[in-house]
């Protein structure tokens, strides 16, 4: 008699002219990735950059509520087996940003940072920012060039508090020696913590 073979399975063809998902919509899916070298790693599909690095980052959410990230280049993954699919219809909302709240916060970080920068002498010697410092704690000190300005009197170079201070207002000028040389004499005092 004849033999019957067995039936093959009818497998349908894929189609050609339908693409493959981009990588990048396919972010949370589950997946496992088996490298050239046989490692295996499965996760949720956490972050594609083809482009830059040429590598994929998946996610491993542990039992204890700790999460591992396994950083591989795509050069290096010989097989991908999606094990869920991407999230599907739960789209995360993000919070609503307030651009006026948000403007407002940048303009007041600009001006301390420019009032930070305005602390700092530009060219002048370690000397010189400590006078600057030391006035400042109690007094309106700023920077003009390598002087310092504080309270219409002019400190110029050595900042020498008995010979570099000058002004119209004698009382002025007298009250930023004063101070000067108690928060200098302060300063020496102190053990250096340099």
């Amino acid at each position: 008699g004849k033999v019957a073979e067995p039936a093959t399975p009818c497998v349908a063809a894929p189609r050609m002219s339908q693409p493959l998902p981009k990588p990048e919509n396919l972010i949370g899916a589950q997946i496992r990735v088996v490298t050239t070298f046989g490692e295996e790693i499965e996760g949720e599909l956490f972050c594609v950059d083809i482009g830059g690095s040429n590598s994929v980052v998946l996610c491993q959410r542990l039992e204890n509520g700790n999460v591992n990230y396994k950083w591989t280049k795509t050069n290096i993954i010989r097989e991908v087996v999606a094990t869920g699919g991407p999230p599907g219809g739960a789209i995360e909302e993000l919070p609503g940003v307030d651009f006026s709240e948000l403007d407002a916060k940048a303009k007041r970080l600009e001006e301390d940072a420019a009032q930070n920068a305005a602390r700092y002498g530009v060219g002048v010697t370690e000397q010189a920012q400590d006078c600057y410092d030391a006035l400042s704690k109690t007094m309106q000190a700023e920077w003009e060039g390598e002087d310092i300005k504080c309270m219409g009197c002019k400190i110029s170079k050595p900042y020498d508090p008995m010979k570099s201070i000058s002004g119209t207002d004698q009382k002025a000028v007298e009250r930023v020696r004063k101070v000067l040389q108690a928060e200098l004499g302060r300063m020496q005092k102190k053990p250096s913590s340099k």
